[in-house]
Protein backbone atom coordinates (compact mmCIF):
# COMPACT_ATOMS: atom_id res chain seq x y z
CA UNK A 1 0.00 0.00 0.00
CA UNK A 2 2.77 2.08 0.63
CA UNK A 3 4.37 2.01 -3.38
CA UNK A 4 0.54 2.92 -4.20
CA UNK A 5 0.36 5.98 -1.98
CA UNK A 6 3.53 7.34 -3.33
CA UNK A 7 2.34 6.66 -6.72
CA UNK A 8 -0.81 8.69 -6.32
CA UNK A 9 1.09 11.86 -5.04
CA UNK A 10 4.55 11.27 -6.89
CA UNK A 11 3.95 13.77 -9.63
CA UNK A 12 7.25 13.33 -10.99
CA UNK A 13 7.97 10.02 -11.61
CA UNK A 14 7.75 8.67 -14.93
CA UNK A 15 8.81 5.23 -14.95
CA UNK A 16 8.63 2.52 -12.37
CA UNK A 17 9.49 -1.57 -12.53
CA UNK A 18 7.89 -3.30 -10.10
CA UNK A 19 7.92 -6.83 -11.94
CA UNK A 20 8.92 -10.11 -10.21
CA UNK A 21 7.74 -8.55 -6.71
CA UNK A 22 5.03 -10.95 -6.39
CA UNK A 23 2.28 -8.78 -6.92
CA UNK A 24 -1.02 -10.24 -5.37
CA UNK A 25 -4.33 -9.49 -6.68
CA UNK A 26 -4.91 -7.06 -3.85
CA UNK A 27 -1.88 -5.46 -4.41
CA UNK A 28 -3.11 -5.20 -7.74
CA UNK A 29 -6.32 -3.35 -6.91
CA UNK A 30 -4.01 -0.86 -4.72
CA UNK A 31 -1.76 -0.09 -7.83
CA UNK A 32 -4.98 0.73 -9.76
CA UNK A 33 -6.52 2.96 -7.50
CA UNK A 34 -2.75 4.69 -7.49
CA UNK A 35 -2.75 4.98 -11.79
CA UNK A 36 -6.27 6.61 -11.52
CA UNK A 37 -4.90 9.03 -10.09
CA UNK A 38 -1.15 9.57 -11.09
CA UNK A 39 -0.94 12.12 -14.09
CA UNK A 40 3.06 12.21 -14.73
CA UNK A 41 3.50 7.97 -15.08
CA UNK A 42 4.99 6.88 -18.98
CA UNK A 43 5.98 3.73 -18.14
CA UNK A 44 4.64 0.77 -15.60
CA UNK A 45 5.90 -2.52 -15.69
CA UNK A 46 4.06 -4.84 -13.32
CA UNK A 47 5.14 -8.52 -14.96
CA UNK A 48 5.46 -11.64 -12.85
CA UNK A 49 6.43 -15.07 -12.60
CA UNK A 50 3.29 -16.87 -12.30
CA UNK A 51 0.19 -15.61 -10.97
CA UNK A 52 -2.83 -17.81 -10.43
CA UNK A 53 -5.84 -15.33 -11.94
CA UNK A 54 -3.70 -13.47 -14.24
CA UNK A 55 -6.74 -12.40 -16.12
CA UNK A 56 -8.40 -10.79 -13.21
CA UNK A 57 -4.85 -9.18 -12.56
CA UNK A 58 -4.66 -7.61 -15.57
CA UNK A 59 -8.36 -6.45 -15.95
CA UNK A 60 -8.15 -4.89 -12.60
CA UNK A 61 -4.90 -2.59 -14.19
CA UNK A 62 -6.85 -2.14 -17.30
CA UNK A 63 -9.75 -0.79 -15.52
CA UNK A 64 -7.75 1.82 -14.27
CA UNK A 65 -5.79 2.96 -17.21
CA UNK A 66 -9.13 4.14 -18.68
CA UNK A 67 -8.63 7.02 -16.16
CA UNK A 68 -4.89 7.68 -17.32
CA UNK A 69 -4.10 9.62 -19.50
CA UNK A 70 -0.30 9.81 -19.40
CA UNK A 71 0.48 6.22 -18.94
CA UNK A 72 2.12 4.73 -22.50
CA UNK A 73 3.82 1.99 -22.21
CA UNK A 74 2.27 -1.24 -19.61
CA UNK A 75 3.90 -4.44 -19.15
CA UNK A 76 1.43 -7.39 -17.71
CA UNK A 77 1.65 -10.81 -16.42
CA UNK A 78 1.30 -13.81 -19.61
CA UNK A 79 -2.38 -14.76 -20.08
CA UNK A 80 -3.18 -18.30 -21.57
CA UNK A 81 -4.24 -17.52 -25.54
CA UNK A 82 -8.15 -17.26 -24.73
CA UNK A 83 -8.02 -14.65 -21.74
CA UNK A 84 -5.12 -12.92 -23.47
CA UNK A 85 -8.05 -11.98 -26.44
CA UNK A 86 -10.08 -10.45 -23.67
CA UNK A 87 -7.24 -8.31 -22.01
CA UNK A 88 -6.30 -7.53 -25.64
CA UNK A 89 -10.04 -6.41 -26.25
CA UNK A 90 -9.67 -4.03 -23.29
CA UNK A 91 -6.44 -2.57 -24.67
CA UNK A 92 -8.33 -1.82 -28.02
CA UNK A 93 -11.18 -0.21 -26.10
CA UNK A 94 -8.50 1.94 -24.31
CA UNK A 95 -6.68 2.99 -26.95
CA UNK A 96 -10.32 3.48 -29.30
CA UNK A 97 -11.38 5.87 -26.30
CA UNK A 98 -7.33 7.89 -26.45
CA UNK A 99 -7.64 7.81 -30.08
CA UNK A 100 -10.93 10.09 -30.01
CA UNK A 101 -9.96 12.17 -27.39
CA UNK A 102 -6.38 12.93 -29.23
CA UNK A 103 -4.05 11.43 -26.35
CA UNK A 104 -1.04 8.78 -26.73
CA UNK A 105 -2.17 5.14 -27.12
CA UNK A 106 -1.13 2.48 -24.75
CA UNK A 107 1.08 -0.06 -25.75
CA UNK A 108 0.85 -2.99 -24.03
CA UNK A 109 2.93 -6.01 -23.48
CA UNK A 110 2.77 -9.22 -21.87
CA UNK A 111 5.85 -11.60 -20.13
Amino acid sequence: AAISDGLKTNNSLQEIDMSYNEITSEGARYISEAIQINTSLHTLDLRQYSINDALSYNMTVLSAVHHNHTLQTLTLPLVWDDDKRLVTSEVDKINNERTRQGISTLTCYWW
